[in-house]
């Protein structure tokens, strides 16, 4: 099943049904690192692009490279939301 959504920019984009194993690695993909006592998130870039491509029906590169980085987030959040397994 499929989510079809419009991000505040205006820029469309088809939410898919991600399975169990692939949502888990999405999340176990989070590296932290501390940086004057205070978390962050070492691969920021590296996994919404992550989430994307799994999270996205043709979720290309041509695709990526149209979304800001407020696109992304907001993109990358909507896909965990869609496939949230009860967490």
């Amino acid at each position: 099943m499929a989510k079809k959504i419009t991000l505040k920019s205006g820029k469309k984009a088809t939410l898919k049904e991600m399975s169990v194993d692939n949502f888990d690695e999405c999340m176990d993909a989070v590296r932290f690192e501390e940086v004057d006592g205070q978390s962050i998130i070492k691969n920021q870039f590296g996994l919404s692009t992550l989430w994307i491509r799994n999270g996205v029906e043709r979720a290309d590169d041509k695709y990526i490279k149209t979304l800001s980085i407020n696109d992304r987030v907001e993109l990358q959040l909507a896909i965990q939301e869609y496939n949230s397994l009860g967490e």
